[in-house]
């Protein structure tokens, strides 16, 4: 009886182990799932990080030239604001 009672034992340790290599794999393959998903976002946000910095920069570029080139700034203000010098006439048409 006592035999009986050990292997009876052995068997449902082995099983309670084996249930929870069971639970820990699939456990770890939903975190390793989540991880890769979250890590793939990171890259793209890392993408769309240095794409940003570089429109800062040039942005930061745009504006120096602005306030210190007096030819740029007049080439700005004739092309976006539609202004001209004293001597020149504009027309403007409508769209």
């Amino acid at each position: 009886m006592d035999f009986i009672n050990k292997k009876i034992l052995s068997f449902i340790i082995i099983s309670v182990i084996t249930a929870a290599a069971v639970y820990l794999i699939f456990h770890l393959k939903n975190v390793y799932d989540e991880f890769a998903h979250w890590k793939s976002k990171e890259e793209v946000l890392e993408k769309e990080l240095n794409d940003l910095r570089e429109e800062a920069n040039s942005h930061r570029k745009f504006l120096e030239k602005l306030r210190s080139d007096p030819e740029f700034q007049d080439a700005v203000a004739r092309k976006e604001l539609g202004y001209g010098d004293k001597e020149e006439r504009l027309y403007r048409f409508s769209k």
